[in-house]
């Protein structure tokens, strides 16, 4: 099922739904708003910032009153803009007139008390998926700047930034892991993408290298490694498996070797993980 959107434009049609049926679920904030209105401009954006960056904890609905002059008349807004919180299909907070960012904060943290407590990982990872990873990304390192310890949020943050390319970054997040930390499957799994980043290079000439000299294991493995650095998982494992059937001991075993540091970071219930090791262990027992 589909998350519902968090911001939406809401008219007389939609607002029994939109609005006081949501808000008996999570807090919706209703912003009353006209584009002849310049305030509007400004608080607008603002707020659809925070919408996005609370990632579900509210709904940011917006009424344009020209076109739903009806509810802003039921809901007595005098001018605009004028704010509305709604919970349980009630108003029970609100505010007119432009606010900047913090007091916009210090208005909604008290009424998303709970929201705010809940865990911080989640969090930002429900922010990436909504598309706002750079801010997901930023409220990890806001938390560890207070809970320097949180082994589960540094790893996460390690990963949000391998996501987005951020390779440099994420190894200096790593680089603060506590031994004990650094020993979790976790933390293992974020440590061999950085590997398999490392691994990153030419495919094409990588291609052509393997296809000049088919029966170089070597060649192989790099080519795999690259593949699966690329995100191209299946590939690059079957790139290193053929150059496990090729020589398995070529280069100190750097083919078992390539293939566990890709199952390491695929996660061991992964079916590529399983399928992969589950041929590595036949060749093995061979």
């Amino acid at each position: 099922m589909d998350t519902p959107p968090t911001i939406v434009d809401v008219d007389a049609n939609s607002i029994q739904t939109e609005v006081l049926e949501r808000s008996r679920s999570v807090p919706v904030l209703v912003d009353f708003w006209a584009t002849w209105c310049a305030p509007c401009k400004t608080l607008g954006p603002l707020l659809e910032k925070l919408a996005r960056e609370h990632a579900g904890r509210f709904v940011l609905a917006r009424v344009d009153v020209d076109r739903a002059p009806e509810l802003a008349e039921a809901f007595r807004i005098q001018s605009v803009p004028s704010v509305l919180l709604v919970c349980d299909g009630k108003p029970i907070d609100g505010f007119a007139g432009a606010h900047d960012e913090k007091q916009l904060r210090e208005f909604l943290e008290p009424h998303l008390g709970q929201a705010n407590a809940s865990n911080p990982v989640e969090d930002a990872r429900a922010m990436a998926q909504a598309g706002c990873a750079d801010e997901g990304i930023a409220l990890l390192r806001e938390h560890l700047r207070e809970a320097t310890d949180d082994g589960a949020a540094r790893i996460a943050l390690a990963e949000m930034l391998i996501d987005e390319g951020r390779e440099g970054e994420a190894r200096k997040v790593v680089e603060r892991l506590t031994d004990e930390q650094a020993a979790s499957a976790e933390a293992r799994a974020v440590l061999a993408r950085l590997d398999l980043a490392g691994a990153a290079g030419d495919l094409a000439e990588l291609e052509r290298a393997v296809t000049e000299a088919p029966t170089d294991a070597g060649a192989r493995v790099t080519y795999g490694q690259a593949l699966a650095a690329a995100g191209r998982n299946e590939e690059g494992l079957e790139q290193l498996f053929e150059a496990a059937l090729l020589d398995l001991h070529h280069d100190g075993d750097a083919p078992r070797k390539a293939l566990l540091s890709v199952f390491q970071a695929l996660g061991p219930t992964d079916p590529l993980t399983i399928e992969y090791q589950q041929r590595l262990s036949v060749l093995l027992c061979s």
